[in-house]
């Protein structure tokens, strides 16, 4: 036998943090100043072109004020996964640097990953947050960040204005459900990212459309319509090699898919709605692809529903 991680684990080991989110608020990583204070804004418009500048202030660190207050879980920096909205300014001449915009799913992680003096800001004062906040970060002395620099590498304070539309458990969390017959066991590591144990005989032609690994624990449910926030992983059972045989994961970097629950004349996309269509939020299911389909990802998925987006919002 082999496994496509190596040493498996072989039961779900979640925290009860991990579950049911952070029930009291984190000590914040960074703290309120004076030039945070100064341009701290009250609510997050993805039209903002300008703020108010502040030529005179002086920043000798990163600052963060926290212009209105959600109501939602705390997020867990080292768990989760987090939607933002982030608009970026810079502080002397009030003037946007690029457009704001609706990140998709990542990890904190990611962010930090970013090799980004502003994301890292970002992932760093996400600590203390919640679902709902509407921030203000301000980072000094960003290369690129000086808009009248002619050659665009003069260094500038970022204003970063930006929001928490969303935070959950970045993995499944629920209960272990039985193993169904024709696919292959299912172990993850500890982090929760999947691997599959192969006899050299397998083959997936006789597997099930689809089978439910982990049963989510939360009362919601994905429906006809829903925007789903994913982790994937894609397999190709037929690969000669253990490496060849994960063809894609967002496991890797840490960035999530998005998938629209429609109606599709796509066969692959009719069998993700199919799928993914009732099951509870937090749920891990695999997934035969035949190879009729000729999707390009492989003869097995495994994915976490990790959430959703009604279709009215």
């Amino acid at each position: 036998m082999r496994s496509t991680i190596g040493a498996g684990v072989g039961v779900l080991a979640l925290v009860g943090a991990l579950l049911a989110g952070c029930s009291s608020q984190p000590d914040r990583a960074v703290a309120s100043g004076d030039a945070s204070d100064a341009v701290v804004a009250s609510d997050f418009d993805l039209s903002r072109s300008s703020i108010d500048p502040k030529p005179d202030l002086q920043v000798d660190g990163t600052q963060l004020s926290i212009g209105s207050a959600g109501d939602g879980r705390f997020v867990d920096v080292d768990q989760d996964a987090v939607l933002l909205g982030v608009s970026m300014f810079n502080l002397k001449t009030g003037k946007a640097l690029g457009q704001a915009a609706d990140l998709p799913a990542v990890s904190v992680s990611f962010l930090r990953g970013l090799n980004s003096p502003v994301y890292g800001a970002i992932a760093d004062a996400l600590k203390g947050q919640r679902v709902g906040d509407v921030f203000t970060l301000v980072v000094p002395n960003v290369d690129g960040a000086d808009p009248s620099s002619t050659d665009g590498s003069g260094a500038g304070d970022v204003v970063v204005i930006g929001t928490v539309r969303d935070s959950f458990p970045a993995r499944a969390h629920g209960a272990e459900q039985a193993p169904v017959n024709g696919f292959p066991q299912v172990v993850r590591d500890t982090t929760g990212r999947p691997g599959l144990v192969l006899g050299d005989e397998y083959s997936s032609a006789g597997a099930p459309e689809s089978a439910v690994l982990v049963k989510g624990d939360s009362k919601e449910t994905a429906q006809a319509g829903d925007t789903v926030q994913l982790q994937m992983t894609m397999f190709d059972t037929s690969a000669k090699t253990r490496s060849a045989k994960v063809l894609q994961s967002t496991w890797d970097d840490g960035q999530l898919t998005q998938l629209k629950l429609d109606d599709s004349d796509d066969a692959f996309l009719g069998l993700m709605e199919r799928t993914l269509t009732s099951v509870p939020i937090g749920s891990q299911v695999i997934v035969h692809v035949p190879t009729s389909y000729q999707s390009q990802v492989g003869d097995l998925l495994v994915i976490d529903v990790l959430a959703r987006t009604p279709a009215a919002e």
